[in-house]
């Protein structure tokens, strides 16, 4: 096994046992020990888009691009980089380079979510059957459905909602749905929401009002094309959208993520 392979499965296995700290550590220390090796900037990108870092793990990627520029892969890693940080045009380019280097499925799957932002549906699904194809495990089919049917599914999910929550939500707050999240959403937050995101609340939540009520209701958005894309089934879909509702209604109440997955509401 060489050196590199070595650090590698450090890595791995780092974050098989949930250290993120020890693998962001071994892999920044491996990228700069291997500075001209692509798999290893890369690896630490991988890493850091895993704790949530887009920008950092973009520039690994970058740098990973410019040792095998000849490689789909890399842009690939670039582009879904980009669309994380909602650079839409960066992540529309690199997966394009990605494509002409050969079908890579994470380019494919960055220029269907970005023909969904184009309300172009029918190469979505074209370029997410393309996806499927060729890792039909990491990239399974969206389920979709109009949008008069998915607005019913998500009022069934807030109907499951407590009831001692339905009452402190009445009047108080506004539930949203959208196809796919507003680029005005994602640049309000630095750096930028990933723009795969399944939901958002926006408002203030209970615990921090100090008594006072705010002029305009709070909202609450589900982002259609993304929930589609974590369900293959009617059934997945029902779910997810229940998880993601449950899970914004819990910030309303000021709920961080930790509470909520000690709740069960992921």
């Amino acid at each position: 096994m060489s050196a590199v392979d070595e650090v590698l499965e450090a890595i791995d296995a780092a974050m098989q046992r949930g250290d993120g700290e020890t693998a962001v550590n071994l892999a920044a220390a491996a990228a700069r020990a291997h500075a001209d090796d692509a798999e290893m900037q890369a690896a630490y990108g991988d890493v850091l888009m895993a704790f949530g870092d887009a920008g950092d793990a973009c520039a690994a990627y970058e740098a990973a691009a410019g040792l095998e520029p000849q490689s789909s892969w890399v842009w690939a890693d670039v582009a879904g980089a980009r669309l994380a940080l909602a650079d839409f045009e960066a992540a529309r380019e690199a997966a394009e380079r990605a494509q002409k280097a050969g079908d890579d499925p994470e380019a494919l799957d960055v220029l269907c979510r970005l023909a969904e932002r184009d309300g172009d549906l029918k190469r979505a699904d074209d370029l997410a059957r393309r996806a499927h194809a060729l890792e039909p495990q990491a990239y399974p089919l969206p389920f979709r459905l109009g949008a008069e049917e998915f607005r019913a599914l998500v009022q069934l999910a807030v109907e499951e909602i407590p009831e001692d929550f339905q009452a402190a939500l009445a009047g108080d707050v506004a539930i949203l749905v959208e196809p796919v999240p507003p680029v005005e959403l994602l640049t309000a937050e630095s750096p930028p929401l990933d723009s795969r995101i399944l939901g958002l609340y926006e408002g203030v939540s209970l615990p921090e009002r100090e008594g006072s009520r705010p002029a305009l209701p709070d909202r609450i958005y589900l982002f259609q094309h993304n929930l589609e894309h974590e369900a293959s089934t009617r059934a997945e879909l029902i779910e997810q959208i229940r998880v993601t509702v449950f899970h914004e209604v819990g910030h309303y109440f000021g709920f961080s993520d930790e509470d909520l997955e000690e709740r069960d509401f992921g």
